[in-house]
């Protein structure tokens, strides 16, 4: 994420927060004329303002909310929202929160009639809702304004076909539709070249190609349905960590799915983003966070234990540190407890493999269990790895998949997991080959992944940690 989505996430953040204490407090205006009880037990409107679950209210209600509005996604795509995903947001997240309240707080108010009970629910949930969406239309229409009222936004191009060509000058014409506008043409190298990271591809050029034309995204245009090309071109531009959209055809080929999140924008595809909902990003996020930190809290005794007896079984440190590629090709220290010899790899990058001579006899009963990965718990804590995504993998072994395999760019959508279809599936890579194989399962979690789907890999994964049938 940059700099103007962190800023422009801060923006509605606080924005939500404002406007549900205002209407809190336009409701707890109405509350006290509306409910004769409280008038009676409170002489003055400040009296009743100043009780002990007022202040309660004030000070955790509107927290509440903000997680509300976390867990529907709200804050996951600050930067390209649609006002009817928006308007809908809002009102199942103030009904949500409105009900909950209603039944903690509210409930508690003796009315002498129970159409009362849900005359006072509507009035808090038009309190709670009126400031909020208001505050949240008048942000995001400053936000749009100010990005269509001067330029039209800023495109480059990635393609291998002429600059006058038909399709591109199609994909012109629907870009203008939207206020987007080509700046800049990278030419792709041929598919023959082994390495796209080098001269037009490179992470340098590109950046600068950025800032030169103050671009914010990229499109993919390739002849002929080229899938490796395409491929080879998005797993370059990943972890610039911009929108990068194709055709709605070219993205058949890559998944065979099309999401389109608004109807009304142009027919294109952002392939940096997976298929996830924005609220099943932000529960998938929030879960892991919860589930990593007591998982932390509960393994800390049997790290302690396992360090102790790495440390007088085997001369080296007790924790192993590695750098793996995660979500969009940023690279991340995953930290592992050190299952090898310390001079294991002195001849170079290598794959593990069964009866491994490398690995210590403590060790080998770790990975049995897979104890030695409980410290990707913090991984999974700080935001570098998920509980459940394609396992991560060494950029030395990831630069020769992709030679063979183009389509593992596609990995690199969502976070990396501390387990995966792939491992449920098929089981640690010892070779090239077994990569490949295993990719095939890590594709089709890209392409079919859910909440259910999370929870069915974890729970072969507990059984495959009972069972010792870790390697």
């Amino acid at each position: 994420m940059n700099v103007k989505e962190r800023k422009m996430r801060m923006v509605y953040v606080c924005a939500d927060y404002l406007s549900t204490i205002v209407g809190v407090i336009a409701f707890t205006f109405v509350r006290y004329f509306f409910v004769d009880d409280i008038r009676e037990r409170y002489a003055e409107l400040f009296a009743f303002f100043g009780t002990p679950g007022l202040k309660l209210t004030f000070a955790l209600f509107p927290l509440f909310m903000l997680l509300l509005y976390y867990l529907s996604g709200y804050y996951v795509n600050v930067t390209y929202k649609s006002r009817v995903t928006e308007f809908l947001s809002t009102v199942i997240s103030v009904a949500i929160g409105a009900f909950s309240f209603f039944m903690v707080v509210l409930l508690n108010d003796v009315l002498p009639k129970r159409t009362l009970n849900y005359e006072i629910l509507l009035i808090f949930a038009l309190c709670l809702f009126v400031p909020v969406y208001l505050t949240r239309l008048i942000v995001t229409t400053i936000q749009i304004s100010s990005k269509h009222g001067g330029d039209a936004e800023r495109i480059i191009v990635v393609t291998d076909v002429p600059s006058r060509n038909n399709r591109l000058c199609e994909i012109e014409k629907i870009l203008s539709r939207s206020r987007k506008k080509i700046v800049s043409i990278i030419e792709l190298p041929t598919v023959g070249n082994e390495d796209f990271s080098e001269g037009n591809l490179s992470e340098n050029h590109l950046r600068e190609k950025l800032e030169k034309h103050n671009a914010t995204a990229f499109v993919v245009v390739v002849s002929g349905g080229n899938s490796e090309l395409m491929l080879k071109a998005i797993g370059c531009l990943y972890f610039l960590d911009c929108p990068i959209y194709v055709s709605p055809d070219d993205y058949m080929i890559l998944v065979s799915k099309v999401p389109y999140d608004n109807l009304m924008s142009e027919p294109l595809v952002d392939i940096s983003k997976s298929l996830l909902s924005d609220s099943v990003v932000s529960l998938k996020r929030a879960s892991d966070i919860v589930v990593a930190f007591f998982g932390l809290v509960v393994a800390a005794p049997v790290i302690a234990i396992l360090a102790v007896v790495i440390k007088l079984k085997s001369p080296g440190p007790i924790f192993y540190s590695q750098e793996r590629i995660g979500y969009h090709r940023k690279p991340f220290q995953i930290h592992k407890l050190r299952t090898m010899k310390i001079d294991a790899e002195a001849d170079g990058p290598m794959l593990s493999t069964d009866d491994d001579p490398r690995v210590t006899s403590i060790g080998r009963i770790m990975r049995k269990y897979r104890l030695d990965e409980l410290p990707n718990l913090w991984n999974v804590l700080k935001g570098d790895m998920s509980l459940v995504g394609p396992r991560p993998e060494r950029e030395h072994f990831l630069s020769q998949l992709r030679r063979r395999a183009p389509h593992c760019a596609l990995l690199h959508q969502v976070r990396p997991g501390l387990t995966s279809l792939g491992m449920v599936k098929f089981g640690y890579a010892s070779t090239l080959d077994d990569m490949l194989e295993r990719l095939k399962y890590d594709i089709l979690y890209i392409q079919n992944i859910s909440v259910t789907l999370d929870l069915k890999v974890l729970f072969y994964t507990i059984r495959t940690i009972f069972k010792g049938e870790g390697k």
